[in-house]
């Protein structure tokens, strides 16, 4: 039978709602195994039948594909700022951007189209990171 993943506090419950089997644990582990759950892990058991946390499997498929669609979308929410741009131009109009803004633009969305063959990819961590301008811009 595979365990259940329930906390019993001796102070709200009445004893006869706590099971014979129960494990006791320190309020420290208690707050630890809690804290660990928020940040992504799973509470599991161990050989001994205490709880303890569970690093998750990561599933590096579903995470090549998480960061493409979050690349693209990326990519996608830009394109009206370099059309922008180019359309100022074309029309001969004073542009939004500076020269040097859509050098970064440009840049920028370079850097995200070529990311899926960094060695770092497809750790969150290591995303190219637009600079502050388009950021506050193109929200």
């Amino acid at each position: 039978m595979r365990p259940h993943r329930v906390f019993f506090n001796s102070v709200t419950h009445h004893k006869e709602q706590i099971p014979d089997d129960a494990t006791a644990i320190s309020e420290e582990l208690y707050l630890s195994l809690l804290q660990g759950e928020s940040s992504g892990k799973t509470i599991g058991v161990d050989s001994q039948g205490r709880p303890t946390l569970i690093a998750p499997v990561v599933d590096q498929n579903a995470q090549v594909n998480q960061e493409r669609a979050w690349r693209d979308t990326e990519i996608d929410r830009l394109k009206w700022l370099r059309e922008r741009h180019r359309d100022e131009q074309d029309l001969t109009l004073v542009t939004t951007l500076t020269s040097e803004q859509f050098c970064e633009l440009l840049a920028y969305i370079q850097q995200l189209r070529s990311w899926p063959q960094s060695k770092t990819f497809p750790q969150i961590k290591d995303r190219p990171v637009a600079p502050i301008w388009i950021t506050s811009l193109a929200s």
